[in-house]
């Protein structure tokens, strides 16, 4: 999406942030927005999930409009 000029964001746990911005970088799209969110999500309640949603919202909507920022 990022190629065809969709603005896109990448959510990758704490355990996968290597690897989604290794990948990132294979694909040829090293500027990629990636949020971090933490790790594991599998345990939570749908409650716990959105509070990491509730939490991360304002600088996920920051990464898509300006960037990745490290």
């Amino acid at each position: 999406m990022q190629k065809r000029q969709r603005q896109t964001l990448t959510i990758a746990t704490t355990a996968f942030q290597v690897l989604a911005r290794t990948q990132a970088k294979a694909l040829g799209q090293p500027e990629l927005p990636v949020a971090i969110i933490p790790h594991p999500l599998g345990p939570l309640s749908l409650k716990e999930l959105h509070d990491i949603v509730d939490r991360q919202l304002d600088a996920m909507v920051k990464l898509v409009c300006e960037g990745n920022i490290k």
